[in-house]
């Protein structure tokens, strides 16, 4: 399995609100394709899956809030 977790977008990012899931689970995701859109105080922008596969779980629902680091979702690559 390959984590997806949420990037640090900057010194000072300390959290951010997940606004959505652009992919679900069962979906095929190429790797570098959006899959979350995360909001911060300072900007709105994308997770991309980093590796190909099957999206298999998501860990967070939409307006949960996330901090850099945290596990979000899996990837099975096979």
């Amino acid at each position: 399995m390959i984590d997806v977790v949420v990037p640090k977008w900057g010194l000072t990012m300390e959290e951010a609100d997940v606004l959505q899931w652009l992919k679900s689970v069962g979906e095929t995701v190429t790797e570098g394709e959006p899959i979350l859109e995360l909001e911060t105080d300072k900007a709105t922008g994308e997770v991309e899956a980093p590796a190909s596969g099957v999206l298999v779980e998501t860990l967070v629902e939409s307006g949960q809030r996330v901090e850099p680091g945290q596990l979000v979702a899996r990837i099975d690559p096979s």
